[in-house]
């Protein structure tokens, strides 16, 4: 299902420099705000939250071991019996005919307890791994309550939301997924299609247990219905989870240095690999999980095992990455690969240049934008999550104001992105692109970059801002004032340059 209406919502307190925000996500966020005030810990608690959702399927077989009630295993019983074991959830007397089922109780009941005692480890463990620290230091050193975060994903349609709660404490973690009771659990007709097709797994007794054969035949049934309580829960998880569980896409900042460094940080892993049992490989420093995930993406970007399709649904992103290297770039990113080592090479060719340069040779501007075009070519899909540090860095003021352009068309395009930023010619453009959504499609070509608009209601801006010690960060929206901009404080520094400015312009006349 799409997601880019969806408004996910993440609550957070006590989390790195943040006391407390809560956010509303939307197709385009922006997270603006002085240094060291959080901006990026969000962004890579968001990334974290989306490997977990997103690759990880919880161990809900062993969940559904533990003490179901009599009524319920009678009813799923049914489940099994019915239609071949397929159908048997909904009082119908034609469930073949039926595109949704919606699941009684107790069924549902025993369902809303099993997401609700979902370890929170492997959780814990991913943001560990992003973040390269403890999760007891991602909790704030002056707070004398544990870190406190919760997921919401809000319904199109206004009802009730789900609820997913996660505390990271001193010496425990947490995680729970509240599933409301006025929210129905639904399966869809794709659900019992592939049941029809999947051998039911059914847990090995042995012979020699002395049991009868009835007493055999009990337990096996009794696998085989928990068997199907897990699969239903493993389908409903894909959209209790969403939109969460989206595949998400983390560029850092100083995205230069690690582009110009990833060759050698390679060489040196296959050189420890090789020499491995010979030498004693030193103890590196180990890689933050968004910098290893980062320099696996760059070495794998061009591999047709890893790459997303081409698909009709791309041809607006393919469309993006060939505006980029026109009008922001003035050419284009090349790949290459070794044919002894295969080993991928970046490489920039200038429009109208016959030969390529290495990436290391081409401007900074080139470097930090060649992996935002990788990512869009051969990774992110409609309803993907794009987080990009810094969108602005090395970037001149003009060619700021085109890149945010383009964000908005990647936003237009379905993918959901998320920056962090310190300029105010980002927010100042994003202003204008939501203004210009104000106007008849006709007025919006009379103006320079008119060919591209976002919706208020896309675009969120979130400032980031020092509370008074000990209390940390505080994380507030930020709407657009009577002028039609996002006040964020600039003017003041602004303001402060001018009258400094006018003090010494004094002193130097007298």
């Amino acid at each position: 299902m799409s997601t880019i209406g969806v408004h996910p919502e993440l609550e957070v307190k006590n989390f790195g420099p943040i006391w407390r925000a809560n956010i509303k996500l939307r197709p385009l966020s922006v997270f603006i705000g002085p240094s060291n005030t959080g901006k990026s810990y969000l962004a890579i608690l968001i990334y974290a939250l989306h490997r977990y959702f997103g690759n990880y399927v919880p161990g809900f077989l062993s969940a559904a071991h533990d003490s179901i009630p009599q009524d319920t295993l009678r009813e799923l019983r049914k489940l099994r019996n019915e239609m071949g074991g397929i159908y048997a959830f909904h009082e119908t007397d034609s469930p073949k005919n039926q595109d949704e089922i919606i699941l009684q109780e107790p069924i549902a009941a025993i369902l809303r307890t099993m997401f609700l005692r979902m370890s929170g480890t492997r959780l814990k463990d991913e943001i560990a791994r992003c973040f390269g620290l403890e999760v007891k230091l991602l909790r704030r050193r002056d707070a004398n309550d544990d870190s406190h975060i919760i997921l919401r994903a809000m319904p199109a349609d206004g009802g009730e939301a789900h609820e997913h709660h996660l505390t990271l404490g001193l010496n425990e973690t947490t995680f729970q997924t509240v599933i409301p009771d006025g929210i129905e659990l639904k399966l869809q007709r794709n659900f019992f299609n592939a049941m029809s097709r999947r051998r039911w797994r059914r847990l090995p007794l042995p012979q020699e247990t002395g049991l009868s054969e009835d007493a055999l035949e009990y337990f096996r049934a009794r696998a085989d219905v928990i068997s199907l309580l897990a699969d239903i829960a493993e389908y409903l998880a894909s959209d209790i989870y969403e939109p969460f569980a989206q595949p998400a896409y983390y560029l850092p900042a100083a995205r230069t240095g690690i582009m110009h460094a990833h060759k050698t940080a390679v060489n040196a892993a296959l050189d420890n690999a090789v020499m491995a049992g010979i030498r004693q490989v030193p103890n590196a420093p180990l890689l933050s999980g968004i910098i290893a995930d980062f320099l696996e993406k760059l070495i794998t970007v061009d591999n047709p095992l890893f790459r997303r399709q081409n698909t009709g649904q791309r041809k607006d992103i393919l469309k993006i990455c060939e505006e980029i290297e026109k009008d922001i770039l003035g050419g284009s990113i090349r790949i290459e690969s070794s044919e002894i080592t295969n080993y991928t090479q970046f490489s920039y060719r200038p429009s109208g240049w016959p030969e390529t340069l290495p990436l290391k040779n081409a401007s900074s501007m080139v470097s930090e934008l060649a992996p935002v075009l990788l990512y869009l070519r051969y990774q992110v899909n409609p309803d993907d999550v794009l987080i990009i540090e810094e969108p602005e860095a090395h970037l001149h003021p003009s060619m700021q104001v085109q890149f945010t352009r383009q964000l908005a068309a990647m936003v237009n395009a379905g993918i959901r992105i998320i920056v962090t930023t310190h300029s105010e010619w980002v927010l100042e453009e994003l202003a204008n692109l939501v203004n210009l959504s104000s106007l008849p499609t006709s007025d919006r070509f009379k103006i320079d970059g008119g060919g591209v608009a976002l919706p208020a209601d896309d675009v969120g801006a979130w400032l980031f801002r020092r509370g008074t010690l000990p209390s940390g960060s505080i994380v507030s929206p930020i709407d657009l004032d009577e002028s039609g901009l996002y006040p964020t404080g600039f003017d003041d520094v602004a303001t402060a340059l001018h009258n400094n400015w006018a003090r010494i312009s004094r002193q130097l006349d007298n």
